[in-house]
């Protein structure tokens, strides 16, 4: 049987890429209306992929849903307290098209001193636990701040294990045996990554819309 990587980059368009292709959109459309609404200084944000990392023992797959936000070219020194603003509107939009998916971690990442998405010179991302998600989507009790808080409590030493808090962005698309899901199709991990300076979505193209 072919790997979940083969099926992704295949022929036949499979049923997970399809899935995850609609799940990223309606997460794509959340995120756009929550900044619409909330009227925040930032140049453009989306969901612009689905990093697929595994496969789980019943062929399920592992994804990671990246949301993006870019601050604008002028910004240097990034207003934290805006960050995480963003980070809570990116787990809000993300947790139900996501909920009943194998979810490693959710990527939000942050361009700045930069004008595009895919275009900057510093790129950080806040990644949160699927557990941090739910709880922050679901329980009205637990507030933007109790989230941050839960993050830098538990973010230890290692950039690559969640929660992490303000680490480097990580190229999905330069990940060995990965696949990026965008806008319908799927990167192979061995993919160029030159549409992004620093990306997270992948190769194949900046998915994700217009705030």
């Amino acid at each position: 049987m072919p790997s979940l990587l083969e099926r992704l980059l295949g022929d036949d368009t499979p049923d997970e890429q399809v899935d995850l292709e609609s799940r990223q959109n309606d997460a794509d459309e959340a995120l756009s209306d929550a900044v619409e609404r909330g009227n925040y200084a930032v140049e453009d944000c989306g969901v612009t992929g689905v990093a697929v990392v595994n496969e789980g023992p019943d062929g399920e797959p592992v994804v990671v849903p990246i949301a993006r936000f870019s601050l604008g070219e002028d910004v240097e020194n990034p207003d934290l307290d805006l960050v995480w603003k963003l980070v809570g509107e990116a787990a809000d939009s993300m947790q139900v098209p996501f909920d009943d998916v194998f979810v490693r971690h959710y990527d939000v990442q942050f361009t700045f001193d930069g004008d595009e998405l895919f275009e900057a010179e510093e790129c950080r991302r806040i990644a949160l636990t699927d557990q941090l998600v739910d709880q922050y989507a679901t329980d009205a009790g637990f507030g933007i701040a109790d989230l941050r808080d839960a993050v830098e409590a538990a973010d230890d030493i290692d950039d690559e294990i969640a929660p992490v808090v303000w680490g480097e962005c990580k190229d999905y698309s330069q990940t060995d045996n990965a696949a990026i899901v965008v806008a319908g199709t799927a990167a192979a991990a061995s993919a160029s990554a030159s549409a992004a300076s620093c990306a997270g979505a992948g190769a194949a193209g900046a998915g994700g819309g217009a705030c």
